[in-house]
C-alpha cells in the first residue's frame, strides 16, 4: 500500500497582508482561502491516485493542516459555518515554518511520499500536483518551477552598485513540493538554519540529494498581500479554482 501525506502549512501570522485576521482565513469568493487550498489538494491527489491504479485501495492519502494553535478552535467553527467536509487532520504549528512542517510530518510517520503545500496557494492545478508526485517518485525530490520573466540584478556591490544576472539560469519555485517520506523526515532532523527558505532547501542540506524540477503554472500564486488577493479574486471570476 502506498501512503501519501499532504501537509498544508497555514501557521503564519500573515503580517504582510496588514490584516488582523491571518491571510489564510481571509475570504476568497466567500470562503476562507485555506479551505479552497485543502479542497484543491484533496481533489488533485485523489485524481492522481485514481489514474494510477484500478484499485484505489492500494493508496492512502492523508491531508494534514498546520494552523496557529490559537486558531484551531476557530477553525472548527469555520468548518461548521461553511459546511466544509473535506477529511483532514489538524496540528498546531511552531514558531517557524520549519517547526510547523516538522510537526506536520509527525502526523503520518510512515508516509511513503510527502507533499508540502502553502496554505495560501488555492489555484494549484492537477497537472502541477501530478508532475511533482511523479518527479518525487522518480528521483526522491521534486519542486514545481516557472521561468523568471523579469530582468535580474545582483546587489551588494561597492557603493551600492549592482550587476546584471542571466535570468535564463533561474527559476521561481512554487509548492507543492514532493519528497520520498524517509528522505524528508531525515532532513527535518537537521538543526534549523536561517537559509532554509523551503522544504527543498532543507532536503538539500543533507547533501547528495538532487532536487528535480516539475513544471509549475503562473496561476499557482501565493496570496500574501492585498494585491495578491485582488488577483486571486480575478482568477476565481475567470473560472480558476
Amino acid at each position: 500500500m502506498h501512503k501519501i501525506l499532504t501537509i498544508v502549512v497555514a501557521a503564519g501570522a500573515g503580517r504582510r497582508m496588514r490584516s488582523e485576521v491571518p491571510k489564510q482565513f481571509l475570504l476568497l469568493g466567500g470562503e476562507p482561502i485555506v479551505m479552497r487550498t485543502l479542497r484543491r489538494m484533496a481533489e488533485g491527489v485523489g485524481r492522481y491516485v485514481a489514474d494510477c491504479s484500478q484499485n484505489v485501495n492500494e493508496w492512502v492519502h492523508k491531508l494534514v493542516l498546520v494552523l496557529p494553535e490559537a486558531y484551531i478552535e476557530r477553525w472548527g467553527e469555520l468548518c461548521a459555518a461553511h459546511g466544509f467536509e473535506v477529511p483532514h487532520g489538524v496540528v498546531a504549528g511552531g514558531e517557524t515554518r520549519f517547526q510547523s512542517v516538522r510537526r506536520g510530518l509527525e502526523a503520518e510517520p510512515e508516509a511513503e511520499w510527502v507533499l508540502v503545500h502553502d496554505g495560501v496557494r488555492p489555484f494549484v492545478a492537477d497537472g502541477v500536483i501530478r508532475g511533482v508526485i511523479e518527479g518525487a517518485r522518480a528521483g526522491g525530490a521534486a519542486v514545481p518551477v516557472v521561468p523568471v520573466v523579469d530582468s535580474l540584478r545582483r546587489g551588494g556591490g561597492r557603493g551600492g552598485g549592482s550587476v546584471a544576472v542571466e535570468r535564463g539560469a533561474f527559476r521561481a519555485v512554487q509548492t507543492p513540493q514532493g519528497f520520498r517520506g524517509e528522505l524528508l523526515r531525515r532532513a527535518y532532523t537537521l538543526p534549523e538554519e536561517g537559509g532554509f527558505t523551503d522544504d527543498a532547501s532543507v532536503v538539500e542540506a543533507l547533501g547528495g540529494v538532487e532536487i528535480g524540477l516539475a513544471e509549475g503554472e503562473r496561476q499557482n500564486i501565493k496570496i500574501t498581500t492585498g494585491f495578491d488577493l485582488s488577483v486571486a479574486e480575478m482568477l476565481l471570476s475567470e473560472g480558476w479554482g
